[in-house]
C-alpha cells in the first residue's frame, strides 16, 4: 500500500519552492533597481551645455540645435524650460534659425 500523506504532500512542497523561488527573484530585482537608483542628496545636472545671451540681457542656458534646441531662464531648475520660442522677458525670438545659439559675452 502507498501512503496517502506523502503523495498528497508532493505538490505542496512545489509549491512551497516555487513561491521561495519567486520571492528569491523578486527581491533581487528590487536590490538591483535599488542601486541603480541616483542617492536621495546628489543634484541632478544642470541642462545645457551653452550659454546664450538675448538682446535685452536674458541669459539663457541652452541644450540641443536648430528646431531641437531648448531654453532655460539662467539658474532655472531642469524641469522648467522656456515654453515658447520668445524671450520671457521681452518677446524677441530666442535663437533664429539662421543664427545658432551664440556664447554669452
Amino acid at each position: 500500500m502507498r501512503s496517502i500523506g506523502k503523495a498528497a504532500d508532493r505538490p505542496a512542497r512545489a509549491r512551497a519552492a516555487a513561491a521561495a523561488a519567486v520571492a528569491a527573484i523578486a527581491a533581487g530585482v528590487a536590490l538591483v533597481l535599488r542601486r541603480m537608483r541616483p542617492a536621495a542628496d546628489s543634484e541632478p545636472a544642470a541642462p545645457g551645455q551653452a550659454s546664450w545671451r538675448c538682446e535685452c540681457g536674458q541669459a539663457f542656458r541652452v541644450s540641443g540645435a536648430g528646431r531641437h534646441q531648448v531654453f532655460w531662464l539662467d539658474g532655472a531648475a531642469e524641469a522648467d524650460p522656456v515654453l515658447g520660442d520668445r524671450c520671457p522677458a521681452c518677446e524677441r525670438p530666442l535663437a533664429p534659425a539662421e543664427e545658432p545659439a551664440r556664447a554669452a559675452a
